[in-house]
């Protein structure tokens, strides 16, 4: 399946989960979406990890701003849906991607707790 736009991706992804049920495993991925780039020299690569590690003064610094591609699979079947977000929709998409990934996640259980005993001291 291609690209959907954000909005048709979210209910996707929410009629994804609601007919799924908990039933098998939904995957979800995001990644930094690059196009792809064309063989260029050495020296004019623009894609440097300059946000993580520090480097020389020799090497330019990316200030580029990448937007990201979100997938989501369910189990072994081929439903696959991709979106791509654009950086400066980023908040508003996170904001209702995360409500519709907390409502449909209804398969999950909470973890236990181990019930402890409080141990009686005992007075000398």
């Amino acid at each position: 399946m291609g690209r959907l736009n954000n909005a048709e991706f979210i209910s996707k992804v929410e009629t994804l989960l609601a007919a799924n049920e908990g039933k098998s495993s939904v995957y979800f991925t995001q990644k930094r979406y690059t196009a792809p780039l064309e063989k260029e020299p050495i020296d004019e690569i623009k894609d440097l990890s300059s946000n993580i590690v520090d480097h020389s003064p020799a090497y330019t610094k990316n200030t580029q701003a990448y937007p990201v591609l979100i997938r989501a699979t369910l189990g072994t079947k081929e439903s696959k849906i991709s979106t791509v977000v654009e950086p400066a929709n980023l908040d508003a998409f996170w904001l209702e991607y995360a409500q519709v990934l907390k409502t449909g996640f209804v398969g999950l259980k909470k973890k236990e707790k181990k019930k402890t005993k409080k141990s009686k001291v005992t007075k000398p």
